[in-house]
C-alpha cells in the first residue's frame, strides 16, 4: 500500500470520527429541556411547559421548581400524578410536564421560573420565562348581526351570538342571562343546549343560542335583555331586545262558573256570559254565536261588542229557544265569542223542562175521563 493510499484512509476515518462525536456526545448528555422556554400567558390562565430530561445511562433524576412569585403554582406531572423525580432509561425519554397557573390579579411583567434537575452526574438548571400581559381593552368580545327581534308574547325569541377569545390561551366561559320579571333566558353554546359554560381556544371564536321566552300575559312594548360571559378577571357582555308587539286573546265564562241552563220546550230561558279581553292589544268587533240543537235558536244582547281594551270585561245575556217539540232532557248548546284571531267557546248544558201548560192540561184531561166515568157508573149501575 502506497504512503498516500495510508494518508487518504487516516484522513477519511479522522473525518469519521469527528463528525460522529457531537451525535455520540449529545446523546450521552445529562440535560432538562423544554422546546418553548419563553412565553406570553394572561392572568388567570395555566401555561403548560413539555419538559424532556436525557441521562448517559438509566437513573433516577431529582426535579424541583424554584423562583415561583407568591400566589403563583408551579406544578410538576407526569403519567397522571404530581412527580418529584423520573427514572431516565431506554431510547424514550420519560414524559415531564410543569403547569404553572398564573393568579387573576398577576401584575403585568416577566417572571422567571426554575427548573433544577439532580443526578449522580450533577445538577442541571432550565430557566422558564413568563410574560404576563393585562387583558384589558378586548380580551374578549361578544357580538351579534340582530340585536332587536321582534314578536308576540306567545313567541320565542332566539338570537345568535359570536363569543371570541383574543388571547392566546384556552378559557372556560361561564354563560348568564337576564331578562325582566317573569322572563326566561336562556344562553348555551349552540353545539349543546345542555352546557352551561363554553370553553374557546386562544385566537378562536364559537356561537351562543340565547333562548328568550317571555311570560304570556306580557303587554306590547320593548324589552332589554342582557347576556354575560366570563372567565376570570375577563368578562364581555351584549345588550339584546325583545319588541313584543302584543297578542289578542279572550276569555268566555259565565258568573259563579255556573254552565247550566233550563228552558221549557216552545218557550225560552236565559244565561248571563262575561267576554273578558284577556289579551294584550285592543279587539275591535267582537261578535258572538251558538252552535244549538236543530230547530233551536240562540240570540244575545248585545250580539257584538265595538271594542274592547285590555283587561275589559262586558257582560252578555244569551236567551236560548228551544224547538217547540223539544223533548224534556240535557242539551249541550255551544256559545262562542271571537275577534279576528282570538277566540274562546262555552259548552252551556240546557235542561228542558215540560211546560205548565201542558202539566194543567193533564190534568184537565184526567178529571174529564173522572166525571165520564161516573156518570157511566151512575147511568148503568143500576141494571
Amino acid at each position: 500500500m502506497t504512503r498516500g493510499r495510508v494518508a487518504s484512509l487516516s484522513l477519511a476515518a479522522l473525518l469519521l470520527l469527528t463528525t460522529a462525536a457531537p451525535g455520540a456526545a449529545l446523546a450521552a448528555s445529562f440535560s432538562v429541556y423544554t422546546p418553548y422556554p419563553a412565553v406570553t400567558v394572561q392572568p388567570g390562565n395555566t401555561v403548560n411547559f413539555d419538559l424532556t430530561v436525557t441521562t448517559p445511562s438509566p437513573e433516577r433524576v431529582d426535579l424541583s421548581t424554584s423562583g415561583t412569585p407568591s400566589g403563583w403554582t408551579a406544578t410538576l406531572t407526569g403519567g397522571g400524578n404530581t412527580i418529584d423525580a423520573v427514572y431516565t432509561g431506554g431510547s424514550t425519554p420519560p414524559s415531564v410536564s410543569l403547569a404553572v397557573k398564573v393568579p387573576q390579579d398577576a401584575t403585568p411583567g416577566v417572571q422567571t421560573i426554575t427548573v433544577t434537575a439532580t443526578a449522580a452526574q450533577g445538577t442541571q438548571t432550565l430557566p422558564l420565562t413568563i410574560r404576563v400581559e393585562s387583558t384589558a381593552g378586548g380580551g374578549v368580545q361578544l357580538t351579534t348581526d340582530f340585536a332587536k327581534l321582534s314578536g308576540t308574547a306567545s313567541s320565542t325569541f332566539t338570537y345568535s351570538l359570536t363569543l371570541a377569545n383574543n388571547g392566546t390561551q384556552q378559557q372556560t366561559f361561564t354563560l348568564q342571562g337576564q331578562g325582566p320579571d317573569g322572563w326566561q333566558v336562556e344562553v348555551h353554546p349552540s353545539s349543546n343546549a345542555q352546557a352551561l359554560t363554553d370553553t374557546v381556544a386562544g385566537g378562536s371564536t364559537d356561537t351562543l343560542t340565547v333562548t328568550v321566552t317571555p311570560p304570556s300575559t306580557a303587554p306590547a312594548g320593548q324589552y332589554p335583555i342582557s347576556v354575560a360571559v366570563a372567565a376570570g378577571s375577563q368578562t364581555a357582555q351584549a345588550k339584546l331586545e325583545a319588541d313584543v308587539t302584543g297578542s289578542p286573546a279572550l276569555t268566555l265564562s259565565t258568573p259563579n262558573q255556573v254552565l247550566n241552563a233550563q228552558v221549557t220546550a216552545g218557550g225560552s230561558g236565559t244565561i248571563s256570559l262575561i267576554v273578558t279581553n284577556s289579551g294584550a292589544v285592543p279587539l275591535s268587533n267582537v261578535s258572538l254565536t251558538a252552535t244549538p240543537p236543530s230547530g233551536w235558536t240562540v240570540s244575545y244582547s248585545p250580539s257584538t261588542i265595538a271594542s274592547m281594551q285590555p283587561g275589559d270585561a262586558k257582560t252578555i245575556t244569551a236567551t236560548i229557544h228551544p224547538s217547540s217539540d223539544a223533548l224534556t232532557g240535557d242539551y249541550d248548546v255551544t256559545m262562542t265569542a271571537s275577534s279576528g284571531s282570538a277566540s274562546q267557546s262555552l259548552d252551556i248544558r240546557t235542561t228542558v223542562q215540560t211546560s205548565p201548560l201542558w202539566g194543567f192540561v193533564g190534568l184537565v184531561l184526567i178529571a174529564v175521563v173522572l166525571v165520564g166515568l161516573g156518570w157511566v157508573f151512575r147511568r148503568y149501575g143500576r141494571r
